[in-house]
């Protein structure tokens, strides 16, 4: 059987958006070990719901003696994150291994406008890390003015629909450091359109885990009709890469 890296993983009890399905780290351990993920990327509820440092001190504890769960932090803007300069941004994610971040701009109230943001891509963008980011939580215009105004940043979409194909297809286009997060974005022939336009490189496996199973996106790789080493590149490879590129 293949092997996954899951992309897309909430850990924690959701408080802003209810679910009776959410997970505990036993709980996601065994959904990983039942369709072969062997890493995940993994953000808490907390750090979404409640507050932001909280929920990622949350998650690092929970995770801890999880060598294959990859933590990524959800962070503010530096003027208002309690970490407010880059240095110590740096000193942070080095200490707790965190290879990749999170924003939700509309849940925590800030505007993804260069005077925002700006600082804070461009300190993501110098070290490799990934941005997670969905539509549903900023406009299309925003998401479009990133790779505009930070084209080495390597953003990934989540929470993508088969609705959204004439946003995405131009991004990738233009922009070599975009991927997407494949949960959401179960369209008839998509893997085939989007490897054949694209490329394979920058597709991701993701779950969606609580609020999806991995086994619909599994099912979509396994059954798409792209080339086997195409498929270990969005089950596993892809993500291991944007990892491991990370210069912490």
């Amino acid at each position: 059987m293949r092997e996954y890296f899951d992309f897309n993983i909430m850990l924690g009890k959701p408080t802003v958006l209810p679910s009776n399905n959410w997970l505990d780290v036993n709980r996601m351990d065994e959904e990983l070990k039942r369709f072969n993920i062997k890493k995940a990327l993994v953000y808490h509820s907390y750090s979404r719901d409640y507050d932001a440092y909280f929920g990622n001190d949350k998650l690092i504890e929970e995770i801890k003696n999880y060598a294959n769960i990859y933590p990524s932090w959800v962070l503010l803007p530096l003027d208002i994150f309690p970490i407010d300069t880059p240095d110590k941004l740096l000193e942070e994610l080095r200490m707790n291994n965190v290879r990749a971040v999170r924003l939700f701009p509309d849940l925590h109230n800030f505007l993804l406008e260069e005077e925002v943001v700006g600082d804070l891509l461009s300190f993501l963008e110098e070290f490799n890390i990934p941005v997670l980011l969905s539509p549903n939580n900023t406009g299309w215009k925003d998401i479009y003015n990133i790779p505009r105004n930070h084209p080495n940043l390597r953003l990934v979409l989540v929470d993508l629909t088969y609705r959204q194909s004439s946003y995405i297809f131009p991004l990738l286009k233009r922009y070599k450091n975009v991927y997407i997060e494949l949960s959401g974005y179960i369209a008839f022939l998509g893997i085939e359109t989007l490897y054949k336009r694209f490329g394979g490189e920058r597709l991701l496996f993701g779950s969606n885990l609580p609020y999806k199973t991995p086994g619909s996106t599994v099912y979509y790789i396994e059954k798409a009709d792209v080339p086997e080493e195409v498929k270990d590149l969005i089950a596993y490879k892809n993500a291991e890469r944007l990892i491991q590129e990370v210069k912490l």
